[in-house]
C-alpha cells in the first residue's frame, strides 16, 4: 500500500456525506466524495504517528469481525502518542442489533479491554485512557429501559503508546 502524507493531523474515518473541515476525510464509498477512498479493512494508507485526533461516527460497526483487531491496530499505528480518539457508535439495543449491515453494537464497556490497567491489555495495540467518564447508573438504566430514545453511545479516549 502506498502511504499518503496527510494534509491535516486530524482524521475522520467513514466520513459519509459529513466531511469535516480541517480533517482528512476518508470513506469506502466513492459517491460521498471523500478526500481519499479507503477501505479500512485493508488498512489505513498513512504513515505511523500521523494524527493528533481521530474521529469516527457510525462507521466501525460495519467492520467485519475477522478485520476488527486489524482495524484497531491500524488506528493505533497512525495515531500519535496522546491522540484523542472520539467515536459515536450504535448503542447495544434491539434496533441496532438487527440492522442488517451492523456487525456489532456498543456499550460503555465495549473498549474496556483496551483501557490502561485492563488484564486483557494484550489483545490489540490500541491502548486507551478514558477521557469522558461512563454515565452514572441512572443514565445507563434509562438507556436500557427506554432504548427507543437512545441510538448511539459516545466514547472519548486518549491513545497511549508509551
Amino acid at each position: 500500500m502506498k502511504l499518503i502524507k496527510p494534509k491535516f493531523t486530524k482524521l475522520n474515518i467513514g466520513c459519509g456525506y459529513e466531511k469535516k473541515e480541517g480533517f482528512v476525510n476518508i470513506d469506502k464509498a466513492r459517491e460521498v466524495n471523500p478526500d481519499y477512498i479507503v477501505d479500512i479493512e485493508k488498512g489505513l494508507p498513512f504513515p505511523d504517528n500521523s494524527f493528533d485526533y481521530i474521529f469516527s461516527q457510525h462507521c466501525l460497526e460495519h467492520v467485519r469481525p475477522q478485520y476488527w483487531k486489524f482495524v484497531l491496530d491500524e488506528i493505533a499505528r497512525v495515531a500519535k502518542d496522546g491522540c484523542i480518539l472520539e467515536l459515536y457508535l450504535p448503542f447495544d439495543n434491539i434496533w441496532n442489533r438487527t440492522n442488517s449491515d451492523h456487525y456489532r453494537t456498543f456499550h460503555w464497556t465495549s473498549f474496556a479491554q483496551n483501557e490502561v490497567g485492563s488484564n486483557r491489555f494484550y489483545y490489540t495495540k490500541l491502548k486507551l485512557k478514558r477521557i469522558e467518564k461512563v454515565p452514572n447508573r441512572i443514565v445507563r438504566a434509562i438507556y436500557v429501559f427506554f432504548p427507543i430514545f437512545f441510538k448511539e453511545v459516545h466514547f472519548k479516549y486518549r491513545i497511549i503508546k508509551k
